[in-house]
């Protein structure tokens, strides 16, 4: 009986997921072992409903295991058309660019695989004596549809785990680390600035916090917590992000003592790696938030595990409809950090194609 597989799996590996996350939830691996919790979940799911419908012993545990895998396309359908009516409000509510009309890209491309695979089947049976050709059509039908399942999988892995992360509790902090986010001659834009009032929030919250308890323990409890705005200055910025962010913060009444600005960092990781200097050089040991947009949370977790820094991330609100175009640029560059395992995953995709095309290709004999 399919259950006496299937919820052992399920229980283990939740179990192996949950241990992961409290030793440090900041991997997207934790998404993957929770995933195959929840397919082995939805296997058990359907093998209880086909005990009651009766149907035990005679449902076959194939059925029951490729019911969720058959769901898929549809979860791609569903995800393609969502995409492309963003992108079609991303294009008409803001201006035309290709970073704006990612999403549009995006869907269109989604449904574009499935409609080249069907034209693909159809010259596939219309080519009943080219051997060569139906195994090429074989092979390119097996290797689209693999790396598509792959890159989508991949996606919704990325996507659902996001907002897992940024559901999690911040934690104590000493240091609050505002990443920038560009400038607009030389001014704090929007965007930057709902990651600066996020931070005067939590760094407020924490005074609060301080103030209410004794003297003996104020800075174990935030009271002389710090906020760090990080970036450089672009090469069309008249001035650092650092700066222009440090000038935002004291003009919202944070003290001038408490805001060590970062001047010289031009990417993420950079404005990490010299924010966790800042943090150690005020106060060895010191417990780091970082605040950035809710869309580039988790990327900004998984870079500061890989500097070394022990910090969480938390984010501020972006408007709607920016949400999927931003999440698409984020989900790029983490695929860029996983390159080795994504270009494994592409190589055993073109293995299994060239595989199923030499099977074509010999079955049909000489």
């Amino acid at each position: 009986m399919a259950l006496l597989f299937t919820v052992p799996a399920a229980l283990a590996f939740f179990a192996v997921a949950v241990r992961m996350w409290r030793v440090d939830n900041r991997r997207l691996s934790i998404g993957v072992v929770a995933a195959f919790g929840a397919y082995f979940t939805i296997d058990s799911v359907l093998a209880v409903l086909a005990v009651l419908a009766g149907l035990d012993g005679t449902l076959p545990t194939f059925f029951v295991f490729t019911i969720p895998l058959a769901l898929l396309p549809l979860g791609i359908l569903v995800l393609a058309g969502y995409l492309i009516a963003n992108g079609v409000r991303m294009l008409r509510s803001e201006r035309r660019s290709l970073g704006n009309g990612l999403s549009l890209i995006a869907g269109i491309a989604l449904l574009a695989v499935p409609v080249v695979a069907f034209l693909a089947l159809s010259a596939l049976f219309s080519t009943h004596d080219e051997v060569v050709l139906r195994a090429v059509l074989i092979a390119s039908i097996v290797v689209v549809g693999l790396v598509s399942t792959y890159v989508a999988s991949f996606f919704v892995l990325f996507l659902v785990y996001g907002v897992v992360y940024r559901r999690a509790r911040d934690g104590d902090y000493d240091a609050i680390v505002v990443l920038g986010a560009g400038l607009v001659d030389g001014r704090v834009p929007p965007l930057l600035g709902s990651r600066l009032d996020r931070a005067i929030a939590l760094y407020s919250s924490r005074s609060s916090t301080g103030d209410r308890d004794s003297t003996a323990d104020r800075d174990s409890m935030g009271e002389d917590c710090v906020l760090i705005p990080t970036g450089g200055r672009g090469s069309d910025e008249p001035r650092s992000e650092g700066e222009a962010m440090a000038e935002y913060l004291r003009d919202a009444g944070v003290p001038a003592d408490r805001v060590l600005a970062e001047t010289e960092a031009t990417n993420t990781e950079q404005n990490l790696l010299f924010s966790r200097v800042i943090a150690e050089s005020r106060l060895p040991g010191s417990r780091v938030l970082i605040v950035t947009s809710d869309y580039h949370v988790l990327r900004s977790a998984m870079l500061a595990r890989r500097v070394g820094l022990a910090a969480a991330a938390t984010g501020a609100k972006t408007a709607r409809y920016f949400v999927p175009s931003a999440t698409l640029r984020e989900f790029a560059a983490v695929a860029v950090m996983f390159r080795r395992i994504l270009a494994v995953a592409v190589a055993l995709c073109v293995l299994a194609g060239l595989g199923a095309g030499a099977v074509v290709w010999l079955a049909a004999g000489p």
